[in-house]
């Protein structure tokens, strides 16, 4: 039935969907899955000291937490006790250890039913010195169990035993001929047995399989998600698990049981070998101390090599996964803001301009988001580089300084700057990064502090003992809502929020100060926090700088909205209605011509169908059907008849803001590459840059 309703290991389609992740969320530690397996199947599953061990909890326990399921384990003492668990369809949401005779007897009781886990084979537990006939066999009394006895011992005497330990410790005190039981509970009897007397034989029919059942009142679609987390698991792993329970252990025989087993052994060890024992038994410490050495270095080296390789599969998949969600996010993101901004522009009446600046304001929100996750991913990946430039701090300090006098408009604060007069040498830094730190710093201080309050921002340039460097020292204050002491030691950490209604009232989710405390320790430099609750918040950050003699690079001056592009002829290719409508406005509200291509190939045709400096710049968009950006790209340049297609400036403009697609776009051949949502004055800027 499992494989109607859930894929097959041939699949190997092994992720999640988001509804299964939605489900899976559903099971946390205030909300576990209560858990039920038999307590009195040693070593598949008993109770010890009110705990469940054995190899098929071990088992579950691996899907549970490979699939992040929390779980709790209900703890019967008896088998009476979890029969009654089993029937109470309230307490107990699944059980593990289900041997079901058809599919058709779980679809009957409404379960959802996992796919087989374990085969479970029998095996004759005996004496050593059993001659073959069983006229006394062991048994519980349970159906299965009975009908089992009378298959293998037909006409035998029944031995009714409360366990089945009973009935293997019956056999070894001769009270039965023979006793059938699972395989791994006769290896772990017998190998625990320290009178050497015992032995087992592993049967081939019958054979039992079993499985997980969901209770009727439980998702059944848990089935489908620890399938799933089964499929994932070493082939091996029931085997590795079982031999936790079931490894031989050396026996304590007296010498009399020696010598009644083993008489014929006894007598030649004693006469041939006997000499032979301390220097045989040195060699072997020394050789077997050797082996396990060499044995435990390689399985860690080949382990070692195998979560390397999986490290690297799950960062890969996440990568192509945020890579992915960042286009799908972006692009109706873009829009939104760019619709927005067209509307503000036609003199909306007071209410409707209103509701459009709250709707920018909610896109830049979400936009800013959307850039955090990805930030802190590049950072923890390590594809987020420091690349400092020759640059100008006071530059750099100003702008961030002009930002955040946008954020203080309708705002009642008092906002003090204390500055050095001292000139600051001209430094290598990296001036997106720094401004996003003290932007950052600010803002939070803006967003937590009331009108009436007062913030102080100080900057103050310090020298290193002549060794090349100076220390910027930027401390931020606030009179705000301030936090507690406990929580300034986890301020740093991701989505760390000190009270639940600090997301609701304030807006957002925890990432920035994670942020801010990566790129300061990509510089090289440290931040603290001192806070107190309802009396303010101060942050100290130091940055080292390496002074240099070079020029800095020159900020931009900044953009004009009266810059006339008249003549200025654009092919635009872009798959998506909206945001071909929204970049054909605005570029036009700046005077250009504007044809639109539908996707990379329509592009491509469009170019060669027309005469040589029909267009001035093509703006091109990356994920498209038929052809992509890139392709089209690639294509235009390799046109031989047309050797204007090598230098005509083709800029990307895309959702796809990683700096590997950046990298991707330049080495396709495009001119520059812009990511959604588009910043108008960006393209215009970019378009001036190639065209005039």
């Amino acid at each position: 039935m499992y494989t109607d309703v859930y894929e097959s290991i041939e699949t190997k389609n092994l992720e999640y969907t988001e509804k299964e992740k939605s489900i899976i969320s559903q099971y946390s530690k205030d909300n576990p899955l209560h858990v039920l397996c038999d307590p009195t199947r040693y070593p598949y599953s008993y109770n010890e000291n009110g705990e469940m061990k054995g190899i098929i909890p071990d088992y579950f326990r691996k899907i549970a937490d490979y699939a992040g399921i929390s779980y709790e384990f209900l703890t019967p003492a008896t088998r009476d006790e979890y029969i009654a668990y089993q029937k109470n369809k309230e307490t107990t949401d699944i059980s593990i250890d289900a041997r079901l005779e058809t599919d058709n007897y779980a679809e009957t009781k409404k379960w959802g039913v996992t796919a087989p886990f374990i085969t479970m084979q029998l095996a004759r537990v005996t004496r050593r010195d059993f001659d073959g006939k069983i006229n006394v066999v062991t048994t519980v009394d349970q159906t299965v169990s009975n009908s089992i006895e009378d298959a293998m011992a037909p006409g035998a005497e029944k031995l009714m035993c409360s366990t089945r330990q009973e009935m293997m410790e019956a056999v070894r005190k001769g009270k039965a001929d023979a006793a059938f039981v699972y395989y791994y509970m006769a290896q772990a009897f017998v190998n625990s047995d320290t009178t050497g007397t015992m032995t087992y034989t592993l049967l081939e029919q019958p054979t039992f399989t079993y499985r997980m059942v969901i209770s009727s009142t439980k998702n059944h679609a848990l089935a489908g998600i620890l399938t799933k987390a089964m499929y994932a698991m070493p082939q091996n792993l029931v085997e590795d698990l079982a031999a936790q329970y079931t490894t031989y252990k050396a026996t304590e025989l007296t010498f009399v049981d020696w010598i009644r087993l083993h008489p014929v052994v006894t007598v030649l060890v004693l006469l041939i070998f006997g000499w032979l024992l301390t220097a045989m038994a040195v060699t072997m410490v020394h050789l077997s101390a050797r082996k396990k050495a060499q044995k435990a270095a390689q399985e860690k080296a080949e382990e070692m090599a195998e979560l390397a390789e999986h490290a690297q599969a799950a960062n890969k998949a996440k990568t192509a996964f945020l890579s992915h969600m960042s286009h799908d996010m972006r692009t109706p993101m873009n829009a939104i803001i760019g619709f927005t901004s067209i509307a503000m522009k036609n003199n909306p009446s007071d209410e409707v301009k209103n509701c459009l600046e709250k709707i920018d304001e909610s896109s830049e929100y979400l936009l800013s988001l959307i850039n955090d996750v990805l930030d802190l991913t590049h950072i923890e990946s390590g594809k987020l580089k420091y690349d400092p430039v020759p640059a100008d701090v006071k530059n750099i300090t100003d702008s961030a300084l002009d930002i955040i006098k946008g954020f203080l408009t309708n705002r009642d604060i008092n906002f003090k700057i204390q500055r050095e007069d001292a000139k600051i040498p001209n430094v290598l830094a990296d001036p997106a990064r720094l401004r996003d730190v003290l932007v950052n710093i600010l803002s939070n201080a803006v967003k937590f502090t009331p009108d009436g309050g007062t913030i102080t921002f100080e900057a103050r340039c310090q020298e290193k003992g002549g060794d090349g460097y100076i220390n910027m020292r930027y401390r931020i204050s606030d009179t705000g809502i301030g936090m507690s002491e406990e929580f300034t030691k986890e301020i740093f950490e991701e989505f760390a929020q000190e009270d639940s209604d600090v997301r609701t009232q304030y807006h957002g989710v925890g990432l920035g100060m994670a942020i801010v405390k990566k790129y300061v320790d990509m510089m090289g430099g440290t931040i603290s926090v001192q806070s107190k609750k309802h009396e303010g918040t101060t942050f100290t950050v130091d940055i080292p700088l390496e002074i240099t003699d070079k020029e800095c690079n020159k900020s931009d001056t900044g953009f004009s909205e009266k810059v006339n592009l008249t003549g200025v002829n654009a092919l635009l290719a872009e798959d998506n209605e909206l945001n071909a409508e929204i970049a054909t406005v605005q570029l036009e509200e700046f005077g250009m011509n504007v044809e639109r291509a539908v996707d990379g190939k329509n592009a491509v045709e469009i170019f060669r169908n027309h005469p040589k400096g029909t267009f001035d710049v093509i703006l091109m968009d990356v994920m498209m059907p038929e052809m992509n950006g890139y392709e089209a790209t690639k294509a235009i340049r390799a046109m031989n008849d047309r050797p204007d297609g090598k230098n005509i400036p083709i800029i990307a403009m895309t959702a796809n803001s990683f700096p590997e697609d950046v990298q991707a776009s330049l080495d396709a051949g495009m001119n520059a590459h812009l990511s959604k949502p588009i910043v108008i004055d960006e393209v215009i800027k970019t378009i001036l840059r190639y065209v005039l």
